[in-house]
């Protein structure tokens, strides 16, 4: 009785490692940045074949999440006491309008400051020229105001997300393109990966960046994406924002490959940002985030 107690108890303890070693890092977020860390899950679980992994869309509650993605400055409702951030890349965010917009047309080759984007998509729908007050001529369409693209574009310009006028468009933020494409008078905000075929690297079709007071050579720069993604992260284009993309996770992990991960992120992952229309991050930034987690690792190794 004795040694069949002791098999069965050997062979629970068996399937416990088993079960415990297959319980998978379960990630979810901002959804524009799926391509890439669908990229970023594939190659490290080549590396580590051991190790489950499962993207999931934000609305499924029936898993713990470990890793929760934010494309913006961490809020106070995004982030609480009990949680850390790790950088792991960046994105930039360029105002576009279609190829048939008439407010282009009738800038007639004046080129947009950061002061008049401003006013374009934050001011109330009232304009002043020569004196007189105008309707706003174009109309706006962003996401709501708990989105990161809408939560990172509006802190740029020193304004909250919900100051951000015209119309508030639901699910992902591709769907900003289908909508002012549809609007003779309609500008939006977008990604790079969205903006840009990333298969053939050009501008998609039926998109126009708006005329931004850049130079001809910084403008020639964003006629491909990976000229832009090049220009981004050399010099900072004031009239286009760049953010951080940030992993969010509880301080007391107890899976140690939740760290892993994210510290392969950071090292090794980011030769597939540009692949997939982001940035890399800062040399200075990249460290930081490195020896973060570092010490997270000691932390929870103990």
């Amino acid at each position: 009785m004795n040694t069949k107690l002791a098999q069965s108890t050997i062979v629970f303890l068996l399937l416990t490692i088993v079960v415990n070693a297959q319980t998978p890092i379960v990630i979810t977020g901002t959804k524009f940045t799926y391509p890439l860390i669908s990229k970023w899950i594939a190659e490290y679980t080549k590396e580590n074949p051991q190790v489950q992994i499962l993207l999931v869309n934000k609305n499924n509650e029936a898993q713990k999440v470990d890793i929760s993605v934010i494309a913006n400055q961490p809020t106070k409702d995004e982030v609480s006491n009990n949680q850390q951030v790790f950088s792991v890349n960046k994105y930039a965010l360029i105002p576009v309008a279609s190829n048939s917009n008439t407010y282009l047309k009738h800038l007639r080759g004046h080129k947009l400051d950061k002061k008049e984007i401003d006013k374009l998509y934050f001011d109330e729908s009232i304009f002043e020229e020569k004196s007189e007050k105008t309707k706003s001529p174009v109309n706006v369409y962003a996401r709501e105001s708990k989105a990161s693209s809408s939560i990172a574009f509006a802190d740029y310009f020193g304004r909250e997300p919900s100051e951000i006028r015209g119309k508030k468009i639901a699910g992902d933020d591709i769907y900003l393109l289908s909508s002012v494409k549809k609007d003779s008078i309609g500008i939006t905000f977008n990604n790079l990966s969205y903006l840009y075929d990333i298969s053939t690297r050009k501008l998609k079709d039926g998109i126009n960046i708006l005329p931004l007071d850049i130079t001809k050579e910084t403008a020639s720069y964003l006629n491909n994406v990976d000229d832009a993604i090049y220009i981004l992260e050399k010099v900072k284009v004031e009239t286009i924002p760049v953010e951080k993309i940030n992993f969010v996770l509880d301080k007391v992990v107890e899976n140690t490959e939740v760290l892993k991960f994210i510290s392969w992120v950071i090292n090794n992952g980011q030769q597939f940002n540009h692949q997939f229309g982001f940035l890399d991050l800062d040399k200075t930034i990249q460290k930081s985030e490195s020896s973060k987690l570092s010490e997270s690792i000691l932390t929870a190794a103990k």
